[in-house]
């Protein structure tokens, strides 16, 4: 018995170190070719592995929508509720030349729709309907979402809207934003959206909404599990990131990186290279 015992406590030690000199050895990740200003790396423990400025004032752009999302799954009991599109949202997102799910006003939508619409397509029609329908107005919703910023101890974070349209007073920190999506991957609903690829709608019509991440560079399967991309000029291009390598889950965040939406994409290329590097 004191053998089957010493054995146990033998092979308990040993896998402690090997974990310990696994981290140890991802603590000394050089990423130096990184385009985005900003960069943090971290295992599923929350180990920092790699960080570039993440401390710094950044503005979060669409990364926003991680705490629309969540804060949005946190407040319904049933995703299947109905709402409708009202046509002053479209107008007013239209006008400031937002990113749109492709929701049409008067469209009888779920809260799963506009999820599904806020994560993938990162829609600011998605996030303006899904707030007026939980809380009554994107201002009362705010609220929400900065008491919960406040509860997560991400005290270098306020925001002033749902979508992350640029406003001067709408900031964050690489450092809160992991907290923030280290807490909503724990939700398995968040979890499940933020990891598909795709989503169709069926009310009233068909409505395909596919990730943005994916579109971008197709070819990621294996490597990128899930994201949540974003870009304001004030921003850059930004991305928040789930990645798996050999059976080990990884979170990358950055933002500031060089750009357009609609140019080769150097976010992902830094997600890719620190993937590489794990």
């Amino acid at each position: 018995m004191k053998k089957w015992v010493l054995f146990c406590c033998l092979v308990i030690v040993i896998f402690v170190l090997y974990d310990t000199n696994k981290t140890q050895e991802f603590a000394h990740l050089e990423l130096p070719s990184l385009h985005s200003q900003n960069a943090l790396l971290l295992n599923e423990q929350g180990d920092v592995l790699y960080e570039k400025n993440a401390d710094a004032i950044i503005y979060p752009a669409s990364l926003t929508k991680i705490m629309t999302a969540i804060v949005a799954i946190e407040m319904t009991d049933d995703l299947q509720m109905q709402t409708i599109v009202k046509p002053q949202t479209i107008a007013k997102y239209t006008a400031q030349n937002a990113s749109m799910a492709g929701f049409h006003a008067g469209d009888f939508v779920t809260i799963e729709d506009l999820l599904y619409g806020t994560l993938l397509a990162s829609g600011a029609d998605a996030t303006a309907t899904l707030a007026e329908a939980i809380a009554g107005s994107e201002d009362e919703f705010v609220t929400y979402m900065n008491k919960k910023a406040q509860e997560l101890g991400m005290d270098a974070t306020h925001f002033i809207n749902t979508s992350g349209l640029h406003d001067e007073a709408h900031v964050s920190s690489l450092q809160d934003m992991s907290k923030l999506l280290r807490y909503a991957l724990e939700n398995p609903t968040f979890y499940q959206i933020f990891t598909s690829k795709a989503y169709t709608t069926h009310v009233p019509t068909e409505l395909l909404i596919a990730n943005s991440l994916f579109t971008r560079m197709p070819s990621m399967d294996g490597t990128i599990l899930g994201g949540k991309t974003g870009y304001t000029p004030e921003a850059g291009l930004c991305l928040a990131s789930l990645m798996e390598k050999d059976g080990r889950k990884f979170l990358f965040i950055t933002t500031n990186a060089p750009g357009y939406a609609w140019t080769p994409p150097p976010h992902i290329e830094d997600a890719l290279t620190a993937y590489d590097a794990l």
